[in-house]
């Protein structure tokens, strides 16, 4: 099994200047600024290093589009270079790399044209793409978007994220065209002989989405519908929480600094479910916990990894656990407030510091991985 962590560019690499996330930063329009972030666009072999250190197996990182096309009819061959590098120094050290291609933030030239908004900036995206498979990209499996849901959702429904957006009908549309990019990159992409999926968020909803009307279409809507109308090689699967309406599910009274409840035997069910609805296996693609309590933070991502290997063991199909995160970053509209890393990293020096739960991390990888 494959046992690793993940990160995103715009969260970790530092001075994303050409994307729309970067320009809000710049505008105040977004109460955090990601300035150089972690570094890891100059630190990425640190990085590795690391990696190879706590013997994982398996990195999910993302390609930063606004980097390879800082304008619409620009390419920096040198940011292709770079991530070729990245994906070239995983592989020399037996860390198998699975990129994604799009991670929340755009170009802002892209935004400018009406972002996700504008269905004929899906040729636009495909550019990009063949941009990047003509350049070559050495990888077994490739990611093509994160989180489509929680996407449309925070930035055309609530308002959290870039275009700052409340329609629910412009929601729609969003989602409808990042369906339609998905397949579309899908069929360009198993072409070239690439294992392909999207990673998607999953909330389990237990029984009240069963005897509750609003619950059962919130949870066919949100997690059910995209994966409904998607091609897949694999299901790649963002595990965090459950929705707790009636706060049934107690842990020692403890909560994640997010204010979620720690449940895997939600991540079971949904695996379960959709590997016997879907016959495809699962990879978890991002699993984690923001808090201070590293203690808490250890047994979460054991009780999770065990949960899987159970999992295995009565016959489903899994490919991978991925941690959220290598290190403490930007986490969005939370800033650096939020941490999720099993490494904290100094805001001066950037150096990388290892804490208990990387052990954790580290033994389940020579144990499972």
């Amino acid at each position: 099994m494959l046992i690793g962590t993940a990160t995103s560019a715009h969260q970790i690499e530092g001075n994303n200047v050409n994307s729309d996330w970067w320009h809000f930063e710049m505008k105040g329009r977004l109460k955090y600024r990601s300035g150089v972030a972690c570094d890891s666009y100059r630190r990425y072999a640190d990085d590795i290093k690391l990696m190879k250190k706590l013997r994982l197996n398996s990195y999910r990182f993302s390609i930063e589009f606004s980097r390879i096309m800082p304008d619409r009819y620009s390419i920096d061959y040198d940011a292709i270079k770079h991530y070729k590098s990245v994906i070239a120094d995983l592989k020399r050290n037996g860390i198998e790399p699975i990129p994604t291609l799009w991670h929340y933030t755009l170009p802002f030239w892209f935004y400018r044209l009406g972002g996700f908004e504008n269905s004929g900036n899906i040729a636009n995206f495909i550019r990009y793409v063949k941009l990047l498979l003509k350049e070559g990209i050495d990888t077994k499996y490739i990611i093509t978007i994160n989180e489509p849901m929680v996407y449309a959702i925070k930035a055309y429904l609530n308002g959290r994220y870039p275009p700052f957006k409340h329609s629910f009908r412009t929601m729609l549309r969003v989602v409808n065209n990042l369906i339609r990019l998905h397949n579309e990159l899908y069929t360009l992409l198993k072409k070239e002989g690439y294992t392909v999926s999207f990673a998607k968020n999953l909330l389990y909803f237990g029984k009240i989405s069963k005897v509750y009307l609003p619950f059962g279409f919130s949870e066919y809507y949100y997690n059910k519908r995209f994966i409904k109308h998607s091609k897949i090689d694999f299901l790649g699967m963002n595990y965090y929480h459950n929705i707790d309406v009636f706060k049934t599910v107690r842990r020692k009274n403890k909560k994640t600094d997010m204010g979620w409840t720690i449940y895997s035997r939600g991540m079971r069910s949904l695996a379960e479910y959709y590997y016997h609805t879907y016959k495809k296996p699962i990879m978890v693609t991002e699993n984690g916990i923001a808090t201070g309590d590293e203690v808490l933070r250890g047994e979460f991502i054991t009780e999770h990894v065990n949960t899987l290997v159970d999992m295995e063991k009565s016959g489903i199909s899994v490919l991978g656990y991925h941690y959220w995160s290598l290190l403490d970053n930007f986490e969005w509209d939370y800033g650096y407030t939020k941490k999720f890393g099993i490494c904290y990293v100094d805001s001066k020096s950037k150096q990388r510091i290892m804490k208990s739960s990387a052990s954790v991390l580290k033994d389940l990888a020579l144990k499972y991985g």
